[in-house]
């Protein structure tokens, strides 16, 4: 072989070189936009899915507000139930008074060192029905 035909050979195994690097820059552009658009698609996907949260955030602020309001009407309407039945105070304790007075003079008229089953029966009766109308008139146990 002579320079001539070596210089040739160069000549050609760099042209193949080229063209098979041709191909992998065109390889790797194409790759590369297919990339690019993917990217873009997702930053689109992004722009969408953050303009569904902003508008989600608002609504369950606004869901929010909306319910702390019916909270508060609600309470209000029963602290307004609350007053409209409630008795006054020193109408409560007449009527305790007027129910409870005569069993309270049964219990005085026990003798605590000396309960008969009589007296015992009568002391169940009374505690009965002192916690049945303390329970009407509005104390809860």
């Amino acid at each position: 072989m002579n320079g001539n035909g070596l210089n040739r050979e160069g000549f050609l195994a760099a042209r193949d070189t080229i063209a098979a690097l041709k191909g992998t820059v065109e390889c790797l552009q194409v790759n590369l936009s297919q990339e690019r658009d993917a990217n873009e698609g997702l930053n689109l996907t992004i722009e969408s899915l953050r303009g569904e949260n902003g508008s989600l955030q608002e609504k369950t602020f606004q869901l929010e507000a909306e319910l702390d309001a019916l909270k508060q009407e609600m309470k209000d309407e029963n602290n307004q139930k609350k007053q409209e039945t409630a008795v006054p105070e020193s109408e409560v304790r007449q009527e305790l008074v007027k129910k409870l007075g005569f069993y309270y003079k049964d219990l005085k008229n026990m003798d605590e060192k000396n309960l008969t089953a009589e007296d015992s029966e009568t002391l169940y009766h009374i505690l009965t029905y002192t916690f049945k109308t303390l329970k009407k008139a509005g104390l809860q146990f």
